[in-house]
């Protein structure tokens, strides 16, 4: 035999080469999970928003509720007016019963405590006139014993003192008298320094009609 290699069918003597292995691709990086706020711990963040959206939803029930309890009592009030204009039919007092009635003393008692309440310094006699047409009985003694003092310091310290009536009520009207509550508000300038103060208070109030006119019988300071 010689030293030449057979072939055998089907077979190559040549060595085939291996095949080069690719390079597998590189993982892509897993996404960071975005920092919490400083302020919120780790395990609350779901809860923050969860109590948020708590919150919106208990508000939207309160308003609702503020709104059922403004009807019911606004319904309680009804029925309670009401149930007082017809125990002041029988009662006899019209302070409720009858609108014209209350509204008239009402007017001309909140005008009348404005008045003689109000004064400035360079016209007192303006005061005094208003006093002497609105006070009667008791309220006259009454008026000249706190006014002596409020006219003395209003000359020595030039004041000037405007009252309005922030809140009147005619608690009991019958035949010519009427009790009431009055509320009122001051503002009293001094001149000689330019400083203003502002004061409120409460009055308690019995009024007589007299010719036609209802007029201040009784103070008192409450």
């Amino acid at each position: 035999m010689t030293g030449r290699r057979r072939t055998v069918a089907g077979r190559g003597s040549a060595v085939r080469p291996s095949p080069v292995p690719r390079p597998s691709p590189s993982p892509r990086p897993a996404p960071r999970p975005s920092p919490r706020p400083r302020d919120e711990p780790p395990a609350q963040s779901g809860l923050v928003r969860a109590a948020g959206g708590l919150r919106a939803l208990i508000g939207r029930q309160a308003t609702l509720l503020a709104v059922l309890t403004a009807v019911v009592v606004l319904a309680a009030g009804f029925a309670v007016v009401s149930a007082l204009r017809a125990d002041a039919v029988h009662g006899g007092n019209r302070a409720v019963a009858d609108q014209a009635a209350t509204a008239e003393v009402a007017d001309q008692v909140g005008a009348g405590v404005k008045a003689i309440f109000s004064y400035d310094y360079g016209n007192l006699a303006r005061t005094e006139r208003a006093a002497a047409s609105v006070l009667v009985d008791e309220a006259v003694a009454q008026y000249r014993t706190g006014y002596a003092a409020a006219e003395q310091q209003a000359t020595e310290q030039k004041l000037v003192r405007t009252t309005s009536i922030s809140s009147i009520g005619v608690a009991d009207l019958r035949g010519d008298t009427a009790h009431l509550l009055v509320f009122v508000d001051q503002q009293t300038l001094t001149t000689t320094s330019n400083q203003q103060s502002s004061a409120s208070s409460a009055l308690s109030v019995t009024a007589r009609k007299v010719d036609g006119a209802w007029k201040i019988a009784s103070m008192t300071a409450l």
